[in-house]
């Protein structure tokens, strides 16, 4: 039995080492692998100083970077703030002069051009003029609030009596494709009505035909109808239509009543 159970052990260590000889050597399986963090162990060993200042060096740039940004939210915050809590006109343009970038400045550029309009001093008008353009030609502001603004440059340009060059900027205003329909026909009226009070009759005219004279017809129910019901009116002053009078039908001569029979005399 002794004998049986050596065997058997034999049989085994046998079969264990013909499986180690079939397996490869541990250098044969990754070289690539090991020769790589063998380098890579041996950089570190030389170069750790340098990984380490690296790691701290990206470190300290990604902090800066994060304050930097911060700072410049909190500056973005404060110039908001404060072009928002000027209140009178001389604080309105320290505060525009002072963030002249920020995007809250073309609201305040707005503020003042209304509150040098309602003050009516003299070089008053022209400053809010200049407000007012400063807001069209800004890149920060919507189409609409530009094409506002300058609408209400030109309006400004008119009570200034420079009449011919309001009518002229809001032709202008007028023919610009990002116009919006509202503000167009608007524009196309008030260039209409100072070019016909100029006698200009052709450019007048040539005003008009921008505007669709048929939307008059829905009533005020729209802006563009109220501009169109205005831009009709103007037409028909300027070209009146007599209308044609169609001859009244010949009166009929009075009949004549038929004398009544004389009366027989009584017998």
């Amino acid at each position: 039995m002794a004998n049986k159970n050596k065997k058997k052990i034999e049989s085994f260590e046998q079969l264990a080492q013909t499986q180690q000889r079939r397996r490869p050597a541990p250098a044969q399986e990754e070289p690539a692998i090991s020769t790589m963090l063998d380098e890579f162990e041996m950089w570190m060993a030389l170069n750790w100083k340098k990984a380490i200042i690296g790691v701290c060096a990206f470190a300290v740039l990604v902090s800066i970077m994060i304050i930097i940004q911060g700072a410049i939210q909190r500056a973005e915050l404060a110039a908001r703030r404060e072009l928002a809590n000027a209140g009178s006109i001389a604080e309105l343009e320290a505060a525009i002069a002072k963030h002249p970038n920020n995007k809250a400045a073309d609201y305040a550029r707005l503020r003042l051009a209304g509150d040098l309009i309602l003050a009516g001093q003299p070089g008053d008008l022209e400053k809010a003029r200049e407000q007012l353009l400063a807001v069209a030609s800004s890149s920060k502001s919507e189409s609409f609030i530009k094409i506002r603004s300058a609408l209400d440059a030109a309006y400004i340009l008119e009570q200034l009596g420079k009449k011919e060059d309001a009518a002229v900027e809001f032709e202008r205003i007028a023919g610009l494709a990002q116009t919006p329909e509202d503000l167009r026909v608007e524009a196309a009226y008030a260039a209409a009505r100072i070019f016909s009070g100029l006698d200009q009759m052709m450019k007048a005219d040539a005003a008009l035909k921008n505007i669709n004279l048929g939307a008059a017809a829905l009533g005020s129910a729209t802006v563009y109808s109220y501009w169109a019901s205005l831009a009709k009116q103007l037409d028909e002053k300027l070209h009146p239509k007599a209308a044609a009078a169609a001859p009244a039908p010949a009166e009929k001569p009075a009949e004549v009543p038929a004398e009544a029979p004389a009366e027989k005399p009584a017998a």
